[in-house]
């Protein structure tokens, strides 16, 4: 599964990019400590670069992650057949989330079902955001796979 930041259908919320854009922001602000520089030197021997910056913030979340500290780093997820979400408090391991008043869980959970059906040889015909089709090839029938959620 692949992160992203942005894609043409779904994207972040506007607490998401605030949170991201205050992340990058901070990482710069870091690096050019780091490196030493004023704002004038950085324009012209460390111009912002996005790439830099989120490697910088991965390895930061990869070292945190791993003394047991949950980081909020929101993100769009595809999946390998093209189903997006945002991220979800069942992948980023927080206890709540500043960023998110609505979660896709399912959407989650159908890009698992997704990948584990194509793992297990059935193709995958389409689907929206509540259900998956897959075709069985032996029998090449096609099966429709809905998920939706439980009321408390």
């Amino acid at each position: 599964m692949e992160k992203m930041r942005k894609t043409g259908e779904i994207e972040m919320n506007e607490k998401m990019v605030e949170r991201v854009d205050a992340i990058d922001n901070l990482t710069y602000s870091y690096l050019k400590e780091v490196l030493e520089l004023d704002e004038t030197e950085a324009e012209e021997k460390f111009p912002w670069n996005i790439e830099i910056l989120r490697e910088v913030f991965e390895q930061a979340v990869f070292i945190l992650c791993r003394q047991g500290y949950a980081v909020c780093d929101p993100y769009i997820a595809m999946s390998e057949n093209g189903r997006q979400y945002r991220c979800t408090l069942s992948e980023c391991k927080c206890e709540s989330c500043g960023c998110q008043d609505e979660f896709m869980e399912g959407e989650r959970i159908l890009s698992r079902i997704e990948e584990e059906a194509a793992l297990s040889g059935l193709k995958i015909m389409g689907g929206d955001h509540e259900s998956v089709i897959v075709r069985e090839s032996r029998t090449d029938m096609d099966f429709k796979i809905c998920i939706e959620r439980v009321p408390e």
